[in-house]
């Protein structure tokens, strides 16, 4: 990383040599735990992303000097791939480093969140980077949908042949690319490439959708809609034709209380892996964004 202060953390604490003295019967000393936490917090990987495409030092120095590209995603369909089940968390930027971690934080019910405050902390006048992280317990490439990922802008300086190359390997995928140009003090994008529909995507999935057999609930959801049933089957087709769609394995509602309409989803990414997915709708067919 540029910047020798990120993910900075100190352990250690004026109590420190009090826990030392209980722990002397042992043979044990407190660094030997702060050690075990540094070993843990070493394996972590960020993975960093900003609010904006348009922030001109961004450009400078993590595009290339406005030779590479920038990668727009949709935030919510990139936790369904291999960020599934992490949280995605905004950069805190402040005047001060947080004070060391202390054996109080390595308290099972505070040790998640003490170590990211750390991990997703950084002096102010990075504050334009308008950073968002995932942290991740894994080091190593990270697989999306292919719709996840919505717009590709390219610097005004990209090469014309690295230009070409991107549209070429984005030719089936729902992606937009943009070409940026410079006029005045002005940085704009044209579009090169628009997003290819759907339903003329390369497939990653099988898109299996059988309304007879996924939609085998349909006099309970009938009475449930306020919307036309049409509306759900067209929700349906709509999610099997995704890139990554393999099988909608079913549709139903929740629980007892039927408050809601679940669309239980496996997905394959280009790796192979398959994974899965629950969306929950309410009466009106409206995504309810908050329900695990």
């Amino acid at each position: 990383m540029n910047d020798p202060m990120e993910a900075f953390y100190e352990t250690g604490s004026p109590g420190d040599r009090i826990i030392n003295a209980m722990l002397a019967p042992s043979g044990k000393r407190i660094d030997g735990i702060y050690e075990i936490l540094s070993k843990m917090i070493d394996r972590f990987a960020l993975v960093s992303f900003s609010s904006s495409y348009e922030d001109l030092p961004m450009w400078a120095y993590y595009g290339s000097n406005f030779a590479g590209m920038c990668l727009e995603f949709d935030s919510a369909e990139l936790a369904i791939g291999d960020f599934q089940g992490e949280r995605l968390r905004p950069v805190i930027y402040a005047r001060n480093a947080l004070p060391s971690l202390s054996v109080a934080d390595m308290a099972p019910e505070r040790l998640e969140e003490a170590v990211t405050a750390r991990i997703t902390r950084k002096r102010i006048e990075w504050a334009h980077e308008k950073e968002w992280r995932f942290i991740t317990g894994e080091v190593g490439p990270k697989h999306y949908l292919d719709d996840a990922l919505r717009r590709v802008f390219l610097g005004p300086r990209v090469q014309p042949e690295h230009a070409a190359r991107i549209c070429e390997v984005l030719d089936r995928r729902p992606v937009e690319v943009l070409q940026g140009e410079i006029r005045g003090f002005e940085l704009t994008f044209r579009p090169i490439k628009l997003a290819t529909p759907l339903e003329e995507c390369e497939r990653v999935g099988a898109g299996r959708f059988d309304p007879a057999e996924h939609l085998y609930a349909e006099k309970e959801i009938r009475e449930f809609l306020t919307v036309p049933f049409d509306n759900l089957h067209e929700e349906c087709r709509r999610t099997a034709l995704r890139p990554n769609m393999e099988e909608l394995a079913g549709v139903d509602l929740v629980g007892g209380d039927k408050s809601a309409i679940y669309f239980w989803t496996t997905y394959k990414l280009r790796n192979g892996r398959e994974i899965y997915h629950k969306r929950y709708f309410d009466r009106r067919l409206g995504l309810i964004a908050d329900r695990t």
